[in-house]
């Protein structure tokens, strides 16, 4: 296992030393001159970058405060994480984040490979035991993942500067890979800059999101605004499910359901074709004590037995369905997965929120709730991967969802 916790990768470098700080360098001289040279430093521990964040509070979003930093590292010991800071003059004008995981063939549900195609690619990747940098949080993607300051920094330029970071952490991490996410829709002229620095977008990612119509104040109000077909669908799941006791589970109930927790979750990652980390029950457990109310888990019982469950982050306009978990085998008897997200938009409707952000996986069966596919930019650049696993990959990732689901418009007002 990888040790997150140990000294600095960089400490402030000489500019010629790192090909980071001389593109720092080249950067900031466009922008406003310095008495001395900027620098970078890069951090393995958010312990360690505690008092930049307290100096870079005034633009500091939440999502980068101390507390989800280490969050974040204390349920997850199978990533190293990584923190860039970028002085100029001796301040903090950038700080960004990043986290790198180590991939083998258990990252991949290689089932439904060709038996030899299966074979060679396992070998392959526990071989090479390939290392993927992600900026911000791979578990988050829409989460930022650096802030700087704007008196300093036009946008373009600051996603150019984490982009450079991110490669010297990947040369120094030997990584085979670079994806951003967290940045924000990127535009145009910093898309073909960053093209020039070899990020490219080798296939299109798409998240579910449904807007929910302020009219609406119940979910007996969204029944009757399905069509009559999705209508009676709809009645049917709910019933499907009456007999089970929905409940929302509390810190302290959390304890004693971690083991519940954790094997619902690994029945839905069995099915996923790809994890990133399976972090299950400790990253729900550091986000309830971290987010209090602002992150529900709401539970499906049977008896006083859990069958199902699914978490959510409570925004202020949005409520983001986070991990979820439920019984294969009851699946069907109960509707489980079609009731989690019933519930979901429910709590939705009742707190008030704009929107339902539902996630990237099991699209056709959020189309049919009357979700809507969001394009999401992110960036990715490859080192030292071959052409021919290059295009598995793509080919592998771009086929997740791709084909296997269809827009539906269940509302009556779309139909």
């Amino acid at each position: 296992m990888t040790n997150h916790r140990r000294s600095a990768v960089l400490s402030h470098l000489p500019v010629e030393s790192c090909p980071a700080n001389v593109f720092v360098k080249n950067l900031l001289s466009r922008c406003r001159k310095g008495e001395t040279d900027p620098s970078i430093v890069i951090m393995n521990s958010a312990d360690e970058v505690a008092p930049v964040l307290k100096s870079m509070a005034p633009f500091l979003p939440s999502e980068l405060a101390l507390a989800q930093l280490s969050a974040a590292e204390r349920s997850m010991p199978d990533v190293s994480f990584r923190y860039a800071v970028v002085y100029k003059d001796g301040r903090p004008l950038l700080f960004s984040t990043f986290q790198v995981y180590t991939l083998t063939a258990r990252n991949f549900n290689l089932h439904r490979e060709r038996t030899f195609v299966k074979h060679i690619l396992g070998l392959f990747l526990d071989l090479r035991r390939i290392k993927v940098v992600v900026s911000g949080n791979a578990l988050r993607t829409d989460m930022p993942c650096f802030c700087y300051d704007h008196s300093e920094l036009p946008a373009g330029q600051a996603l150019e500067l984490v982009a450079t970071i991110a490669d010297t952490i990947a040369d120094r991490d030997e990584a085979s890979a670079v994806i951003l996410t967290g940045t924000g829709n990127a535009g145009a002229a910093t898309q073909r800059k960053l093209a020039t620095l070899g990020y490219q977008m080798p296939w299109e990612d798409m998240a579910m999101e449904m807007n929910i119509p302020s009219s609406w104040e119940c979910m007996s109000q969204y029944i009757g605004a399905l069509s009559r077909k999705y209508r009676a669908r709809a009645q049917k799941i709910i019933a499907a499910g009456s007999t089970l006791r929905q409940a929302p589970i509390t810190e302290e109930e959390l304890v004693r359901l971690q083991p519940d927790i954790d094997r619902l979750f690994a029945e839905v990652i069995e099915n996923q074709p790809f994890v990133f980390t399976t972090s299950g029950s400790r990253y729900i457990v550091e986000l309830k004590r971290l987010y209090k109310d602002n992150f529900e888990i709401i539970g499906f019982f049977e008896g006083d037995v859990l069958v199902a469950f699914y978490s959510a982050f409570v925004t202020a306009t949005g409520y983001e369905l986070f991990y979820v978990g439920y019984s294969q085998s009851l699946n069907a008897k109960y509707q489980l997965y079609f009731n989690m997200l019933f519930s979901g938009l429910g709590r939705a409707i009742a707190l008030r929120k704009q929107q339902l952000l539902l996630g990237r996986t099991s699209f056709d069966a959020k189309a049919s709730l009357g979700a809507k596919a969001v394009r999401k930019d992110y960036l990715i650049r490859l080192f030292r991967v071959p052409e021919a696993a290059t295009r598995w990959f793509v080919s592998y990732f771009s086929s997740m969802e791709s084909g296997k689901w269809t827009q539906r418009n269940p509302l009556k007002e779309e139909a």
